[in-house]
């Protein structure tokens, strides 16, 4: 069954990805800064954290670059928009991995920086896959309450990043 036939299948599809969006957010924007606030005081202080924080931010000036180019370059087999959302979660999944084998962050906040760009570059083109899709699939008259479902999808993703996440960093270090 197509998304385009089933509203069920469109509300947890886009919903999800707006959630998958959310959850880096939450610990990137959250989490780790408040973490390494405190476990780190000496090497990270208000301008390392400062600098976290607004790094997350310059990919999203991107969205003006990304959407013409996913409008231009397709792979019909897949569909207009499934191969960029794919590539783009498979490329935010692979820059969350490098945050596993990181080891001690209080050298390496070049490193970190770098990290938080480049997955926020993915994110960036994720979101704007996922409003191509919605923009696509859904009638009408579902513009303005899945445009409200889809972003609450993302602070509650925001949400489960930051405590989820927090939990995850108290209990494993």
């Amino acid at each position: 069954m197509a998304m385009a036939d089933s509203r069920r299948q469109r509300i947890i599809t886009l919903c999800g990805l707006y959630v998958a969006q959310g959850v880096p957010w939450g610990f990137m924007l959250i989490t780790l800064p408040s973490y390494l606030a405190f476990e780190y005081k000496d090497q990270f202080g208000v301008d390392e954290i400062g600098k976290l924080k607004a790094i997350i931010l310059i990919p999203w000036s991107f969205k003006l670059i990304w959407a013409p180019l996913m409008d231009t370059y397709t792979f019909r087999p897949m569909g207009r928009r499934r191969p960029w959302i794919i590539g783009a979660e498979l490329m935010m999944a692979v820059s969350l991995l490098g945050f596993i084998g990181l080891g001690d962050p209080s050298e390496k906040l070049q490193l970190i920086l770098f990290m938080y760009f480049l997955h926020n570059c993915f994110a960036s083109l994720q979101d704007v896959c996922t409003d191509a899709l919605a923009g696509d699939i859904l009638l009408p008259e579902e513009h303005g309450q899945m445009n409200g479902m889809m972003w609450g999808s993302k602070l509650v993703g925001k949400g489960i990043g930051a405590w989820g996440l927090a939990v995850v960093l108290d209990i494993g270090g």
